[in-house]
């Protein structure tokens, strides 16, 4: 647990797009790029990097929290 948190808190974007998740539910990337400034590649590889720690699923290009990503999510919310 404390690597993922520490996975997820080391780069402000992986942190921005679980918090984003955790308050807004399932988004499609193209939202998230929109809402995060970013470019889209980069959404793609941020919810790629999500995905494979199992933190996020992306079903029909939306995504949404796993279990294991909103107990994160909340952990650090309480930083």
């Amino acid at each position: 647990m404390e690597e993922i948190m520490g996975f997820v808190t080391g780069n402000t974007n992986r942190q921005k797009l679980l918090e984003m998740l955790g308050s807004k539910g399932e988004l499609e990337t193209s939202r998230i790029a929109k809402n995060m400034h970013l470019a889209q590649p980069s959404v793609n590889r941020l919810v790629e990097e999500l995905i494979e720690k199992e933190l996020v699923v992306e079903n029909e290009s939306k995504c949404s929290l796993t279990e294991l990503g909103t107990t994160i999510e909340r952990k650090v919310q309480n930083l």
